[in-house]
Order: structure tokens, then C-alpha cells, then sequence
């Protein structure tokens, strides 16, 4: 456990070359990933930054969802505001230990903050979408100290989009 007694469990998508986003959206649709996150996160504590949220346009319904934002004044329907890593993830701690999964807070974007948290991250949920995708968002090396636990090849029928889920813990 990397913080304060919690796992910080990092859910993310990314294609080949680690791109994770173009143009402040997901560049493919995956029915199967989309519900993958869902079960991963779903009773949980979420953390993203502000960009995240705003290319979702909602808050994620039955998780309580952290947004880190340096704009002080910045507010949105159905999130709790934060104004650094450090402060959402302390404030955070409450709704952890009230939620469905009081073990972990799910780090879910964007590119820079899945960099700055990623080395006190104790696990990745990530899901290895066969693409090379020229975006502007990626996500950070994988560090050496993480090793992959398990894996699942899947392959999008609607698509033809081939993925991977895959477990890495520290």
C-alpha cells in the first residue's frame, strides 16, 4: 500500500505507442473496455484531472468522483474539487473508507496525472488496445518494479479492435 494504507489502483486504456487520448476524447470505442472500467471503479473513489471530467461531461454515476483542478474557482455538478494530487487524494480518504471498495482509490487520467501519481501507484488495471493511434495524451512508462499477474486477449467484434486487459501489481 503506497498511501496511507490504500491502494492506488491506476485504470487506464492505451494503444500501442501508450497513447491514451487525441483530442481531449478516447480515440476508439470499446464496448468491453467501457464495462471493464465499470466493474473496476463502480462503488469506488475516483480521481481525475479536470480535462478528464470534462471530455466525460458528467461525473461517473455511483462513484465519488475527485477532480483535481488548479483553477480555484472551478466547480461541476456531482465532483469534489481539488487542487493538487496531494490534496484530493488526503480529502479523498474519507469517502474511501465509506465506499464499496474501501481498500482503493482508482487514479483514472489524465496523461499528467497518471505521471505525477504513478510512483506511488501499487497496481494498474490497464488495457492494451492493439492500435497506434497518433493522440496528444500518454500514458507514462510502465517502471521496471511493476510485473504483469494476469492477462486476457479480447477482440471487439463491432471493431475489429484487439485488446489485452492486464493486471500489473509493485
Amino acid at each position: 500500500m503506497a498511501y496511507q494504507n490504500f491502494e492506488i489502483v491506476h485504470v487506464v486504456a492505451m494503444d500501442q505507442q501508450r497513447c491514451i487520448g487525441k483530442g481531449n476524447d478516447l480515440p476508439w470505442h470499446i464496448s468491453a473496455d467501457l464495462k471493464h472500467f465499470k466493474a473496476i471503479t463502480q462503488g469506488g473513489v475516483v480521481v481525475m484531472g479536470r480535462k478528464t471530467l470534462e471530455s466525460m461531461g458528467r461525473a461517473l454515476p455511483k462513484r465519488v468522483n475527485w477532480v483535481i483542478t488548479r483553477d480555484p474557482n472551478w466547480t461541476f455538478e456531482g465532483v469534489k474539487v481539488a487542487h493538487s494530487i496531494e490534496d484530493a487524494l488526503e480529502q479523498a480518504i474519507p469517502d474511501v473508507k465509506a465506499s464499496e471498495k474501501p481498500e482503493s482509490i482508482f487514479i483514472i487520467g489524465g496523461g499528467e496525472i497518471f505521471k505525477q501519481t504513478i510512483d506511488i501507484t501499487d497496481r494498474l488495471e490497464l488495457t492494451h488496445v492493439q492500435l497506434d493511434v497518433q493522440g496528444d495524451a500518454h500514458y507514462p512508462e510502465i517502471p521496471h518494479e511493476f510485473k504483469k499477474i494476469t492477462s486476457e486477449s479480447h477482440h471487439d467484434d463491432k471493431t475489429g479492435i484487439a485488446f489485452e486487459f492486464a493486471t500489473y501489481q509493485k
